[in-house]
């Protein structure tokens, strides 16, 4: 528990570095030194990160990981980092939509509550609004975004809102993070709710293409909440896609 807890302390402490730097690039000073920084940082945060997640739950491979060599770690780690990246790169472009053409891969490199920190940033044509996925699952959008980082704000963040309608019953209403939770908000009582039913993004571009398209799969319904007094119904929607276990994923970016 107390080389768990070690980890811990240094991911957050990571994840806090990152932000910092974020913050910091806003500033007039921060802006001449925050590219070099984010140089310097990033390649280290790719080996570390998937370390750090990992070993916060197992501690017993821990232990053995630290008794071994630390440069045939880090030689491990980028082979297996590489073998998934592989085959997620293949899985993402075996998918027809969204368009393999507008899709940028991208690696997770920090995680905390509702936010994910991406290696990519406005070199690689990164804006605040792209949609990231995974295969046809939206996962979230990037809210923050510098020379080689973007923060990403996933669906349960509080800040989510876009529309969205289920496949099966075509209810239409507004996609909504609340404690944690995905709900679809807003479906007016005459619409029908199904558990299980998919919940698919019904389109919310701008004239540059930022936002969520349409049919991007947001997860499925698991509950619904009706009441006959209320003016609107709302469902809480699972993900199908395991947030913690993703490493690498895929930014919507502008096909030019």
């Amino acid at each position: 528990m107390q080389r768990r807890g070690q980890f811990f302390s240094v991911f957050f402490l990571f994840f806090i570095f990152t932000l910092i730097v974020f913050f910091f690039a806003q500033t007039n000073f921060g802006r001449g030194t925050t590219g070099l920084t984010e140089q310097v940082m990033v390649p280290f945060q790719r080996v570390i990160f998937p370390l750090l997640s990992r070993g916060t739950t197992d501690s017993q491979e821990l232990s053995s990981l630290k008794e071994e060599n630390s440069k045939l770690l880090l030689q491990l780690a980028k082979h297996k980092s590489l073998e998934k990246e592989n085959q997620a790169l293949r899985d993402q472009f075996e998918t027809t939509s969204p368009s393999p053409r507008t899709l940028l891969p991208a690696q997770i490199i920090g995680m905390h509550d509702e936010e994910i920190i991406l290696d990519k940033g406005t070199r690689d044509k990164i804006k605040v609004g792209n949609s990231v996925v995974v295969k046809e699952n939206i996962i979230g959008k990037v809210v923050r975004v510098s020379e080689h980082l973007s923060v990403v704000e996933l669906l349960m963040h509080p800040h989510t809102s876009f529309t969205a309608e289920t496949v099966k019953t075509s209810a239409l209403g507004v996609i909504k993070g609340r404690d944690g939770e995905i709900l679809l908000d807003n479906v007016v009582l005459s619409d029908k709710l199904e558990k299980n039913d998919v919940v698919k993004t019904k389109g919310d571009s701008d004239k540059d293409g930022n936002g969520s398209p349409p049919g991007l799969v947001v997860g499925k319904v698991i509950s619904v909440n009706k009441k006959a007094s209320a003016l609107f119904q709302q469902a809480e929607i699972q993900s199908l896609v395991d947030i913690a276990k993703l490493k690498l994923v895929f930014v919507l970016v502008e096909n030019k």
